[in-house]
């Protein structure tokens, strides 16, 4: 009778404990470099659309203001009821940069597991590269929005296909995510603020941003210990019983651990969802619900005060201009959301009603102060914002979290797409 060496089990588990540590730090770079073009492109919306504004300024001189009811008029040298905002509002970048994604996220769960990973990541990697080639060197208005657009595609492949991946990885995965997202946000709004604060171009900071994709590849590929090197681990510990509230009539493979299986787009769980039917994957979104409307609340919360109302809010007269302005509130909300994001391991909650109603006050507030530019202080207003992300990150993060403690593995991959609207 054979037996098993001490020796042997021990550097079996420091392996095995290699391989997970290694996973975690390549989601971590996952989250981060498929929300960067994303962050960036916000980040840069006043300025990309500044540089496509004619360079004419309105005639302030010599404006006649006429008072029906009196006798006399006002020479001014104001323009009455004048904003400073660029004459495209900043919400345009918004639309080119989520319309795209959601229409991959809204349409993915009934063809996603059709493509291979190995395919969906390069095309990721290439649009990304391609959103920052266009927007660097665009010329007109459409040209930048179509480079946001590859943006937003990169970013909706990319989200898919990674979140989907933690289903097969350490449940931890989706807290380093997480928290590679937030990073994003803090790391891309924090760099592109820096380099252009500090004399670079807009152009020439966007183009610097190509280092990204380039880690996502080498995080990817190298970093990333992929399924099928260790999937008999995975096979002989993942509980495969039928999800809780699944359509009766479907069963797992029996055979879902066979060797001769490639993890590139055919695992056990692709197995299980290609078989589905449309009623049947809806069936199983029907019970998230609870999660996803106040993610969608949260959000239409957050897009609003963000990209409709932050280039209205700003001071005269301060040490920031106001492109600098609106950039630095994109780096105090994207800060907000990072600490949120990164603490779901500490704290976590399945509330998920407060961050929505929280969200809503926060609109009001913002509203509010776009209309009258009441507060007087710049730092009150970057207080707010930072409590703005803290609450849109913990929503985030929590509904994920959540999902993946409740949601068995053979179905996780699915049912987590929804989920994937919600970004910041």
């Amino acid at each position: 009778m054979s037996t098993i060496r001490p020796e042997a089990t021990t550097e079996k588990l420091t392996t095995e404990k290699w391989q997970d540590k290694r996973s975690l730090i390549a989601f971590w770079f996952f989250g981060l470099c498929n929300n960067f073009g994303y962050v960036i492109m916000l980040s840069a919306a006043f300025d990309i659309l500044k540089e496509q504004e004619p360079n004419t300024e309105p005639d302030i001189s010599n404006i006649t203001t006429v008072f029906p009811l009196s006798n006399f008029t006002i020479t001014s040298t104001m323009v009455p009821n004048s904003r400073k905002c660029n004459i495209l509002s900043t919400g345009a970048i918004l639309l080119a940069d989520i319309l795209p994604t959601l229409f991959i996220k809204s349409t993915a769960v009934f063809w996603i597991h059709r493509v291979a990973y190995n395919i969906r990541v390069p095309m990721s990697i290439l649009f990304v590269v391609a959103a920052f080639i266009t927007v660097a060197t665009s010329v007109a208005t459409w040209m930048s929005l179509l480079g946001v657009v590859f943006a937003s595609i990169s970013s909706g492949i990319g989200e898919i296909t990674f979140l989907s991946l933690t289903a097969l990885f350490h449940k931890n995965t989706i807290s380093t995510w997480s928290s590679g997202t937030g990073g994003a946000g803090v790391i891309g709004a924090l760099s592109y603020a820096g380099l252009t604060g500090a004399g670079l171009s807009p152009r020439h900071t966007i183009l610097a941003m190509l280092l990204v994709p380039a880690l996502m590849a080498v995080s990817y590929y190298i970093i990333l210990v992929h399924p099928n090197s260790i999937k008999s681990r995975k096979c002989q510990t993942e509980d495969q019983s039928p999800l809780l509230k699944q359509p009766t009539d479907i069963t797992p493979d029996e055979d879902s651990c066979n060797d001769s299986e490639e993890v590139t787009g055919t695992t056990a769980a692709t197995s299980y969802i290609s078989r589905l039917s449309t009623r049947q994957r809806l069936m199983l979104i029907l019970p998230l619900l609870k999660y996803m409307i106040p993610l969608f609340s949260v959000y239409v919360a957050e897009y609003y005060i963000n990209q409709a109302l932050f280039e209205l809010i700003y001071f005269e007269d301060i040490w920031l201009t106001l492109a600098e302005q609106y950039r630095w509130y994109q780096v105090d909300y994207q800060l907000g959301v990072f600490i949120s994001r990164s603490s779901v391991n500490l704290f976590h909650t399945k509330a998920i009603w407060v961050f929505p109603v929280m969200q809503v006050i926060n609109a009001v507030f913002f509203s509010v102060e776009a209309y009258f530019l009441f507060v007087p202080s710049i730092w009150i207003v970057f207080a707010v914002i930072f409590f703005e992300g803290l609450m849109g990150g913990a929503a985030y993060v929590n509904a994920f979290f959540s999902i993946s403690e409740d949601v068995r593995n053979h179905a996780k991959q699915i049912m987590i797409l929804p989920f994937s609207y919600y970004e910041d």
